[in-house]
C-alpha cells in the first residue's frame, strides 16, 4: 500500500505503528516485502524521501544456477577474471556456481509489487525522517511531514562514518554498434589492476549481451575519490576499449566504506540499525546484497513470531580479524595492492576464494589465503594497532 504523502497527524499517546522501517532501499524493501508477503498482522510503515526509483544501481553475487532469488537475476556467468596492468591474467570458475547480476530496476519493481499486493505494510514516499526519540512506550519518529510513534524502529539509512578504506566507483551501461571488444562469456571482476601511493584502481566489466555491458572504474583508497575524478578516469577506460562513442544507457556510482568502526554513539532504545549503516557490507569486499537478504529473512521471521527486530549479526572474530588485517595492509602499502589481489587469484583455489567472499570460509580456506599472501607486510600489520577514528577520513563528494 502506498500513500501520496498526506499530512502526518500521529504522535499522540497511541502508537501509530508496531514497526516503522526508515529507508526503503535494498535492506528496507527486503524486510518490508517479506512482511507483506506473510500478510502480517503488524502495522508497518515504510518511510523514504524518494517518490520514484531510478535504475541507478545493481548487485551481484555467487549462487548456484537456480536459487530463491532467481526471479531477480538479469544475467549470470560461469567464470570471472582477474588481471593487472602488466598483462598477468587469471580466469576463475567454480563448478555449480554462477556469478549473478540483479538490476536495481528489477529489484525495486519486485519489492514494490509485493508490498502493494501484500498486506500490513504502508509506504510513505516523499517523507524524510529528521529524528528518532525513545519514549516509554516505543519510539517517536520526527519527519518533515509530522510525527509518528511506533513500538520499534528499523533504521536502514546510511550513516556518515570514517572507514579504513573507501571503495569509490563510477560506471556506465553502454550499448555499442559493433560487438564488444572483450570476452562476453565471463565477468571482468578485477581487471587492469594498477596500484600506486594513492591506492588501487581497476576495471569491473559485466557483459550483458554481445553489444551491451556495464563497465565501472573502481578505486580502493584511504580517501574517497571525488566523482569528477572517477568519471574522468572512466572516460579513459572507455577510450582504451574503443567504446568512447558507445551509447550510454544509464549511470551507476557511489562510495562504500570498507572497515567501518563500531558505532560509538549510543543507539536509541527501540531502534535497530540495518543496511549499509548497520554493518551489511563485508569489510574486505564491499559485497552486501546476500547479507541484506539473510538479515531481512531472519528479522522478518522474528517479527512474525512476535519477537523484536534485530540488526545484522556481529562478524565472527576470525572473519573480522582477517578483514581488518587485509584492509590495514592495503592502507599501509597501497602501492602493493594489485600484487596482493593477484596473489590471491593465483594462489587460492577459486572455490576457497568465493567461500571467503561469500562469508562461508573454513579454517582451511583462511590458511590458504594466509599462505598465498606475502608474509612480511601482513605479519607487521598483525602486531600493529588499527588507526584510531580521528586518523580516518570522512568521505567528501565532489
Amino acid at each position: 500500500m502506498t500513500t501520496n504523502r498526506p499530512p502526518i497527524t500521529g504522535g499522540g499517546h497511541h502508537l501509530d505503528a508496531d514497526l516503522i522501517i526508515v529507508g526503503a532501499g535494498c535492506a528496507g524493501l527486503s524486510l518490508a516485502a517479506r512482511l507483506a508477503d506473510a500478510h502480517t498482522s503488524l502495522r508497518v510503515l515504510l518511510i523514504d524521501p524518494r517518490t520514484e526509483y531510478l535504475d541507478d544501481r545493481s548487485w551481484s553475487f555467487w549462487r548456484p544456477p537456480t536459487h530463491d532469488l532467481s526471479r531477480l537475476v538479469s544475467t549470470s556467468w560461469e567464470s570471472w577474471r582477474f588481471s593487472d596492468a602488466s598483462g598477468r591474467s587469471i580466469r576463475h570458475s567454480v563448478a555449480g556456481l554462477r556469478y549473478h547480476y540483479v538490476r536495481g530496476a528489477d529489484f525495486y519493481a519486485d519489492a514494490l509489487d509485493r508490498i502493494a499486493h501484500g498486506f500490513g505494510v504502508t509506504r510513505l514516499p516523499g517523507v524524510r525522517v529528521d529524528g528518532l526519540v525513545s519514549l516509554d512506550s516505543g519510539v517517536r519518529v520526527d519527519t518533515d511531514a509530522g510525527t509518528l510513534t511506533a513500538r520499534q524502529v528499523v533504521d536502514t539509512r546510511p550513516r556518515p562514518a570514517a572507514a579504513l578504506l573507501y571503495q569509490s566507483f563510477a560506471g556506465v551501461e553502454i550499448q555499442s554498434e559493433s560487438p564488444l571488444p572483450f570476452e562476453t562469456d565471463e565477468v571482468g571482476l578485477m581487471q587492469s589492476m594498477t596500484a600506486d601511493a594513492a591506492g588501487l584502481g581497476f576495471v569491473y566489466t559485466l557483459p550483458l549481451t554481445s553489444h551491451t555491458a556495464l563497465i565501472e572504474w573502481t578505486r580502493f583508497a584511504a580517501v574517497a575519490a571525488p566523482r569528477s575524478q572517477l568519471l574522468s578516469e572512466l572516460d579513459g577506460v572507455l577510450a582504451g576499449l574503443g567504446l568512447q562513442e558507445a551509447r550510454v544507457l544509464r549511470h551507476e556510482g557511489g562510495v562504500l566504506g570498507m572497515g567501518l568502526p563500531r558505532e560509538r554513539s549510543a543507539i536509541t532504545p527501540g531502534v535497530v540499525r540495518a543496511g549499509t549503516g548497520g554493518g551489511a557490507l563485508r569489510a574486505a569486499s564491499g559485497y552486501g546484497f546476500l547479507r541484506m537478504q539473510r538479515w531481512a529473512e531472519h528479522c522478518a521471521v522474528r517479527l512474525l513470531a512476535g519477537a523484536s527486530a534485530v540488526g545484522h549479526p556481529a562478524e565472527p572474530p576470525l572473519r573480522r580479524g582477517m578483514d581488518r588485517l587485509f584492509l590495514q595492509a592495503v592502507r599501509t602499502h597501497p602501492e602493493r595492492t594489485a600484487d596482493y589481489f593477484m596473489a590471491l587469484a593465483r594462489g587460492v583455489a577459486p572455490a576457497r576464494l568465493v567461500r571467503f567472499l561469500n562469508d562461508g570460509a573454513t579454517l582451511g580456506d583462511y590458511a590458504n589465503l594466509i599462505v598465498a599472501l606475502p608474509t612480511a607486510p601482513f605479519i607487521r600489520e598483525l602486531f600493529s594497532k588499527p588507526p584510531v577514528p580521528s586518523e580516518l577520513v570522512l568521505p567528501v563528494r565532489a
